[in-house]
Formats: structure tokens, sequence, C-alpha cells
């Protein structure tokens, strides 16, 4: 049996993988997995938990970025500010003077922020933060998740050693075409995999990848096509997969 074939481009590059005699395919370190120290950015600029206001405001204008964070005397993050924060002060100038009685919970802790003079009392915390192990993926869930736009890093003392932002972390998504077959190659020529060298052909355009090859086992080949679409960089699959066994339905008749 076989997934059915989906539409995708006709005029792609094309990769055969070489057959046994010939060998595989040298895939070094493989699969890649970026990480957010790789992408961050060094050079950062911190705030004292006791910095004045117009001073925050000068030190978000004068780096161009929407969040900085807050560290005590150890580096150690406690918080962080963001522009948003900052503007709380300046939306509240159009509000009514005085509280009605029924007043949104945003707009009551817009009032509250307002009224910040502080870096301290300015900061969110605790901030959401990663290390320089952490993945470009882990970081960007996390970032996606919460709506943020930088993610302060830490070392392996906790400490402040960079900031990762949504810009950096788009580099994990930056890959030649060839790299990222030679991915899918190494997968697909796993010991696991189930593939039948002969029948395998990947095809790799702008980050659309191509997949046609026959498993042992049709969990094999869903496996395959998970893996796959979990490599970086990679826009879309368009998959043609055979099976020798139907193995998924055994599971389900014996569970």
């Amino acid at each position: 049996m076989r997934t059915s074939p989906h539409s995708g481009p006709v005029d792609v590059a094309r990769t055969v993988v070489p057959s046994p005699e010939t060998g595989a395919p040298v895939a070094g370190a493989l699969p890649r997995r970026t990480l957010v120290g790789d992408l961050m950015t060094r050079k950062v600029t911190a705030l004292d938990p006791r910095t004045g206001f117009s001073t925050v405001v000068a030190a978000l204008r004068g780096h161009h970025h929407d969040m900085l964070p807050v560290v005590d005397a150890e580096q150690r993050v406690m918080g962080t500010v963001s522009s948003s924060d900052l503007l709380a002060k300046l939306a509240v100038s159009v509000l009514p003077a005085h509280e009605p009685l029924i007043e949104s919970r945003q707009i009551r802790a817009m009032r509250r922020r307002a009224s910040a003079v502080s870096a301290r009392e300015l900061m969110t915390a605790p901030a959401l933060t990663v290390t320089t192990t952490t993945t470009a993926a882990e970081a960007a869930l996390l970032a996606v998740r919460h709506r943020v736009h930088h993610l302060p890093v830490l070392d392996g003392r906790r400490r402040l050693t960079g900031v990762v932002c949504l810009c950096d972390l788009l580099g994990a998504l930056h890959r030649d075409d060839d790299e990222i077959r030679s991915e899918v190659l190494y997968l697909a020529v796993g010991p696991d995999s189930g593939v039948e060298r002969a029948s395998l052909i990947v095809d790799c355009r702008d980050g659309q990848v191509v997949l046609n090859a026959t498993t042992a086992l049709r969990s094999q080949a869903r496996s395959l096509a998970e893996s796959v679409r979990r490599v970086e960089g990679v826009v879309d699959l368009l998959d043609s997969l055979c099976w020798r066994t139907d193995d998924t339905r055994a599971s389900v008749a014996g569970s």
C-alpha cells in the first residue's frame, strides 16, 4: 500500500541515494540542532534595578531593542523591561484622570505600571529566559507561546550572557537546499528507517522536500515523514511513501 502523493514543484534539483556498493552520503554532524548560543547577541545592555525611568527610556531608545534585562549585582536576571512597560505612562495620559468603578484588569495594570519610577518597579518578573544550550526550536516555541520578541540568555551559572531575538532565531531556518537534502538523506538511510535504498529519491528546492521511498513497515514511513518535517529549514514535505507491511493495523487490532 502507499500514501497519496502530494502535488508539488517539478523543476527541482534531484539527489538519488547511492547504492550500497558506492556507499552512503557523508552527513557529518546530523541531524542539525541549532543552539541559542550560536545565534544570540553577546553584547548586551543590562539595567540595574535602581535605574530611573528616564535612563531606562534612553537605554531602550539608544540600543533599538524592545527589551532590556534587569540584573542584580551577580548578573543574574531579575526581570525584563520592554517598550510597552514604558509606554504605559504615555498611554494613561489619554485615560480619565479618576478610575471609574468598573475598569478592565488590563487598564488597571496599565495605571499601576504608569506609576513606576525605577527599573525594579517597571520590570516584568520572573523573566522568560533560555540558556546557550537551548535549541532554536525550543526558544522559538517559548517566544511564540508567550508573545515576546526577545529572550535573555543565561550561562551555566545562570548569569546573563546574551540576548536572542526573533530575527536571530530565523537563522536556524536559513539553510541551503543541499544542506537540507543531505540531512533528509541521513535520516532516510538510518539503520531504523527501513528504507529500501534503491527506491529512495530526495528532491529539495526553496526548502520544499519531495521524498519518494519504500519502507518495510508503514510505521517506519510515518516516523520518517515526521522526522523530515522537523528538519531545520524544511518549509514543506511532499511525500510519496510506500511500505511492504501495514503494521499499524495489527497494533490497533491487538490493543
